[in-house]
């Protein structure tokens, strides 16, 4: 089963990276219109494919293996760009999409290693509850607020974490049949799943307004290092799903989310786009220049003023009296 998972994750990295081209290239690019319009249902469509495949995916396997394998998507993203976006595959790129990818899979292959069964109690799914609404009511908040474009994916990476999470709880109770304190389509099923659809149209919504002022790959890019890492953590302290985490093991997670982390940062300042975006500025800040060097140059000086002149030299002689003259 779990190389079943693996290979839908994998298929929901491509139709993820797809659609975020798909949609980013509607939002922030096309002009009004019918065009524009089927472009982003067409985005729309392959993010629908993501959902369905890693609730399938999330139902086969841990959600440590399961997720983490979306920072494929990179890859796809930028092959994609340079395609048909014409996206340069510079050396800070490529650095950029190697360290957000390493951070990712050494954070998977080390809480691999201590994934177990997951343990759901009452009180473990009223706080899935209670976090699945207080995100879904901030992320609404971000959506409207003036957020850079790095905060909004940080939010969108958060919810979208937590909302992979209660998949994996909602759909292992499907395979399973039923799971010790939540039984299969239950009060608390229905309610998590409810939980679940507003926190994911809420991240839906957060992330167009994250396509129109930023790249498709830091999106990606967030959404696959925040996404895994909070989907571990809620597995980890509300389902028991990550027990027996040693000290060395628990460094290792935290080095591998800060090389992450540091990858989306390092995408957001060295991406193609986000270099060009800045040079209008420094080309104003050249010109600026330019021109107050100008309006002091030699020939910006009036021709009509006379030059000031230095007296012509005179030597003192003395005639035969001993008087100057």
């Amino acid at each position: 089963m779990i190389i079943t998972a693996i290979i839908l994750a994998t298929v929901a990295a491509f139709c993820l990276a797809l659609g975020t081209h798909f949609q980013q290239y509607a939002v922030a690019t096309m002009a009004p219109g019918p065009k524009r319009r089927a472009t982003w249902v067409t985005g729309l469509g392959l993010m629908g494919m993501v959902t369905v495949l890693n609730v399938i995916a999330l139902g086969l396997g841990p959600v440590a293996i399961v997720q983490p394998i979306g920072a494929i998507s990179l890859v796809f993203a930028a092959l994609i760009s340079r395609r048909y976006f014409g996206l340069r595959l510079g050396a800070p790129l490529l650095i950029s999409i190697g360290v957000t990818m390493f951070g990712v899979f050494a954070f998977v292959t080390t809480s691999a290693q201590f994934s177990h069964e997951l343990v759901a109690t009452e009180d473990s799914i009223t706080w899935l509850l209670a976090i699945l609404v207080a995100l879904s009511v901030f992320g609404a908040l971000f959506a409207l607020s003036q957020a850079g474009h790095i905060p909004r994916v940080i939010m969108t990476g958060i919810i979208f974490g937590t909302v992979a999470a209660a998949t994996h709880v909602l759909s292992r109770t499907v395979v399973a049949g039923g799971l010790p304190g939540f039984d299969l389509l239950g009060s608390q099923w229905w309610m998590v799943l409810a939980a679940v659809g507003l926190a994911s149209a809420v991240g839906f919504w957060l992330v167009q307004t994250a396509y129109a002022c930023g790249p498709a790959e830091t999106v990606l890019a967030g959404l696959t290092v925040i996404d895994p890492i909070v989907a571990v953590v809620i597995g980890a302290a509300f389902f028991g799903e990550y027990t027996g985490l040693t000290p060395m093991a628990i460094g290792l997670l935290l080095l591998a989310a800060v090389g992450g982390i540091g990858g989306v940062w390092m995408l957001s300042q060295f991406h193609p786009r986000v270099l060009e975006a800045k040079m209008p500025s420094a080309a104003a800040s050249l010109t600026a220049s330019n021109h107050l060097d100008d309006a002091y140059a030699p020939e910006h000086v009036p021709t009509n003023v006379p030059a000031l002149r230095s007296p012509e030299p005179h030597t003192l002689t003395l005639n035969e009296q001993g008087i100057r003259k």
